[in-house]
């Protein structure tokens, strides 16, 4: 650290600075998550929904129906890429070669990874069972 210029070193309010700053960026992709899922599950739900009352649903078609819970789940899977770019920019940006606190990548990865298949699995169920 003695190569560092004094402004570039790290202390302790730096380094709290740093962590509130990740954990912000934790929490923004949590809520992204959370909305995205929502929407995957709604596109499923709506289909499956317009699905099960047949005709009786006059004001909605079943392929209609269908279309539409796709745009939900595209929409959802779509809105889940641009929220992993967003919080892989600012974890980079948080990120220092000084920085002690690390993030916490693997759980993250984890969870996206998890709302990405079930998103692919709505996109095959509806698709499959047409």
């Amino acid at each position: 650290m003695g190569d560092l210029p004094p402004q570039m070193r790290g202390n302790p309010t730096n380094e709290l600075a740093k962590e509130r700053n990740r954990a912000a960026a934790e929490r923004t992709l949590n809520a992204w998550t959370g909305v995205c899922l929502s929407l995957i599950g709604f596109g499923v739900a709506f289909d499956r929904v317009v699905s099960s009352l047949g005709g009786r649903a006059a004001a909605m078609p079943e392929p209609r129906a269908a279309l539409v819970g796709l745009v939900f789940i595209g929409v959802g899977l779509v809105l889940l890429g641009f929220a992993l770019v967003q919080h892989r920019l600012a974890i980079a940006s948080i990120e220092r070669h000084d920085y002690v606190l690390s993030s916490i990548h693997t759980l993250n990865r984890l969870a996206v990874a998890t709302i990405v298949l079930a998103g692919l699995a709505g996109l095959a169920v509806v698709l499959v069972l047409r």
